[in-house]
């Protein structure tokens, strides 16, 4: 195990902010939040330098058969990026390149920008003695309404009233209730959390897994909980699966056609996680028997979808370019996370949702 690397104790302290600044929306509103991380310590210094390799290498870099792929294809450094690698102790990431530990050589901590972090793990932190943390929580709340959104949108059949709006035609056209359905939530992280806050008062009975999850395990506005063992049957109860896991080994493919098929006739499918749950195929084929009644996807496989991908002609499938986060929201909540951890790493206490780099060295655990 690599001895982890620490605060410089000498000299200026370097943070770099390797998300592109439009990210954050407005950049007088990004350079307010950079000033806001300077005054924390005289010593702060803050290099703004984009590093990004968008969603197919993540999607690669999160699969132990991909990683290989991945080094081929990852772009490589710019004469900027090579020089603020050179000086940072700590970034603020979406991405980083491969054997960070040797471009990076100061680098001790890094601060992901989402809860999934297999892409940043990828670049050999736990060999090199990097800290890592998550940003659980982040994008929950706009996520979770967006997912209420389109559910009452299709439960309500709000896009074929707007279709027959604008052809003139007076026909009513009638939803069904949402109150009484059983919502599978696969997941139950911060997202499905406030996914099931938001349901509650809609008088539907909540199900959701939890991979730790054990026998009497109760949470906050969940009527059961289930270990992910019991996927399967926790499907064919449900009327709408919602899913919204992180992407890993254990999460590639996993709604692949026997997991459709366990799914209750009719029921509807929402994913709002990561796109390489989902075996596309098979739920194309699932959607045109009618096995499930309809897709709701924010995330694909491939992003952005090619124009000739299938999923563009699949029956009752509703997609959406990625776009489920309120991004003024997101990167707000973002820098206010990573500001209280700068100030935590500073002196020493411990880091907000910091990964455990090594849990995979523990008998038991698995890869």
């Amino acid at each position: 195990m690599a001895r982890q690397r620490g605060v410089p104790d000498s000299g200026p302290v370097v943070l770099g902010v390797l998300h592109p600044p439009e990210w954050f929306g407005d950049r007088t509103d990004l350079d307010s939040a950079l000033d806001a991380v300077r005054r924390l310590d005289r010593r702060i210094e803050v290099i703004v330098e984009s590093y990004e390799e968008g969603q197919h290498l993540r999607t690669l870099r999160g699969r132990p058969d991909g990683i290989d792929e991945a080094r081929r294809s990852a772009p490589p450094l710019t004469e900027a990026q090579l020089a603020m690698f050179g000086r940072v102790h700590a970034v603020l990431a979406i991405d980083l390149p491969f054997d960070v530990g040797s471009v990076a050589p100061h680098l001790s901590w890094v601060q992901g920008l989402g809860s999934g972090h297999a892409q940043l793990e990828s670049a050999g932190l736990a060999s090199s003695g990097i800290r890592l943390t998550h940003a659980r929580g982040v994008n929950a709340v706009a996520i979770a309404e967006f997912v209420i959104g389109r559910l009452l949108a299709e439960r309500k059949r709000f896009t074929e009233l707007d279709a027959r709006q604008a052809q003139r035609r007076w026909e009513p056209l009638y939803g069904a209730e949402l109150a009484g359905s059983t919502i599978g939530l696969v997941g139950f992280g911060a997202i499905n959390a406030a996914v099931a806050a938001r349901l509650r008062p809609f008088g539907v009975e909540v199900v959701a897994t939890r991979r730790s999850a054990r026998p009497g395990d109760t949470a906050p506005d969940v009527d059961r909980v289930v270990p992910a063992s019991e996927l399967p049957a926790m499907l064919g109860s449900c009327d709408v699966v919602v899913c919204a896991l992180p992407e890993s080994p254990e999460t590639i493919d996993l709604f692949d056609a026997e997991m459709f098929a366990a799914m209750r006739p009719g029921a509807l499918f929402i994913n709002v996680g990561r796109g390489s749950l989902v075996d596309e195929s098979a739920l194309i084929a699932a959607l045109r028997t009618g096995h499930v009644r309809g897709a709701i996807l924010d995330v694909q496989r491939h992003e952005p979808l090619p124009i000739d991908d299938p999923l563009w002609e699949a029956p009752n499938v509703v997609l959406s370019p990625h776009s489920s986060t309120a991004p003024s929201a997101l990167f707000a909540n973002l820098h206010r996370l990573w500001k209280a951890n700068i100030v935590n790493w500073l002196a020493g206490a411990a880091l907000l949702n910091e990964v455990d780099l090594h849990r995979f060295d523990r008998p038991g655990l698995g890869a």
